[in-house]
């Protein structure tokens, strides 16, 4: 087991800003990212973002899912000093928005499409807060969202009032705005990068906060069980909005070298079969509802996956017939992972790869957590 890294998000990418070799890749968007092109988009964007009157520790909601400017959204707040929160953007009604806006004390929100129509959030926004036809871009001031100034879109054929568009944010950026980022060699890798709200399964959704060392570290030991490297290559079939998730794939590559693909940003079988084989793939994480989906399709459809090694599967138990067909379908699949996760760590603290055991439990905890149980015994 290696030793925790004791860093920071800007930090760590900085150390293979040079490189050219490719570290993301979104395949439907024909979008790829070199570790140095990567760096670039993020500088260029977190340079923007401040200079739109965005300060340090200013809170950013990011509404999205598994795109290229999602991704550089998150890690440009996390070199820019903001603190960011990542989240479904498919609402289900105008007061989920508002909660989350308000609860969070977020200044600004960064929109990405959602499912369900074109300018859903914009639509959402506006039936919120009025004002926003009325206000000018960057100075928001709405009575139902008193915190929030920036409204950020990355639709970028409607444009509104009030409404900056995610390229005219980058279009702020320049080279003497990129050297006055602020410098994080002095960062504390403690220091508070991320708020994001709790899935409230158990209990009733909440806001925890999160470091870069939480970050890091959650992708260092989630990574090193599954058995990332820079000769493997992971295929995302789960959403960057969970912050487990995000932090895994978006990590990994700054991490442990690995290569990470994106389908699309609804992963839907044949996009995943298409990357997969074009990628060479050796790692698939996804979950047991969609696999089984997908396994089924391949059956009928006669397509074979050789190259996938590992299988990860995240966030519910595994019914054995699911196992069964891994081992039918995937027949060059040498590991299955079952593992649970848990937004307060920001990685998923519990995995098995014991087949007996994926049919009982989701698994044991990593090195580096324990896990204690707290009974409310009345007299």
């Amino acid at each position: 087991m290696t030793e925790p890294i004791s860093t920071t998000i800007p930090a760590l990418m900085q150390k293979s800003a040079k490189l050219d070799r490719v570290a993301v890749i979104f395949d439907s968007e024909k979008v790829s990212y070199t570790f140095s092109k990567l760096n670039n988009e993020v500088e260029m964007l977190a340079a923007g973002l401040l200079s739109t009157g965005l300060e340090a520790e200013d809170r950013v909601l990011i509404c999205g899912s598994n795109n290229a400017h999602f991704l550089v959204s998150a890690l440009a707040c996390a070199r820019s000093g903001l603190v960011f929160s990542l989240m479904n953007p498919n609402f289900s009604n105008p007061q989920q928005l508002l909660y989350a806006l308000n609860k969070g004390e977020f200044r600004a929100i960064i929109c990405f499409p959602a499912n369900k129509e074109a300018e859903f959030l914009n639509a959402l926004l506006n039936e919120i807060a009025t004002e926003l036809k009325h206000s000018a871009k960057g100075h928001v001031s709405s009575k139902a969202l008193p915190k929030l100034t920036h409204v950020i879109t990355a639709e970028e054929d409607h444009k509104h009032a009030g409404t900056f568009t995610l390229s005219e944010v980058y279009g702020r950026s320049s080279r003497e705005r990129i050297e006055k980022l602020p410098n994080f060699d002095g960062w504390d890798p403690h220091k508070l990068v991320a708020l994001q709200y709790t899935t409230g399964v158990s209990a009733r959704p909440k806001l925890v906060g999160l470091s870069h060392y939480q970050l890091v570290n959650g992708c260092r030991v989630a990574a090193q069980a599954v058995g990332l490297n820079d000769s493997t290559a992971l295929c995302c079939a789960l959403p960057l909005f969970k912050m487990p998730i995000f932090a895994l794939v978006a990590l990994a590559p700054f991490v442990t070298g690995t290569r990470v693909i994106f389908p699309s940003p609804s992963p839907l079988p044949k996009f995943l079969f298409d990357s997969i084989k074009k990628y060479q793939c050796t790692q698939l994480l996804t979950n047991a509802v969609a696999l089984r989906l997908v396994l089924k399709i391949a059956l009928s459809q006669r397509v074979e996956l050789p190259s996938i090694k590992t299988v990860i599967l995240v966030g519910e138990r595994v019914p054995g017939e699911l196992l069964n067909s891994i081992r039918k379908q995937l027949v060059n699949v040498e590991q299955t992972f079952n593992g649970y996760m848990l937004t307060e760590v920001a990685t998923i603290p519990i995995m098995t790869n014991d087949p007996a055991n994926m049919l009982k439990s989701v698994g044991k905890p990593l090195s580096g957590f324990t896990v204690w149980f707290e009974f409310d015994i009345q007299p």
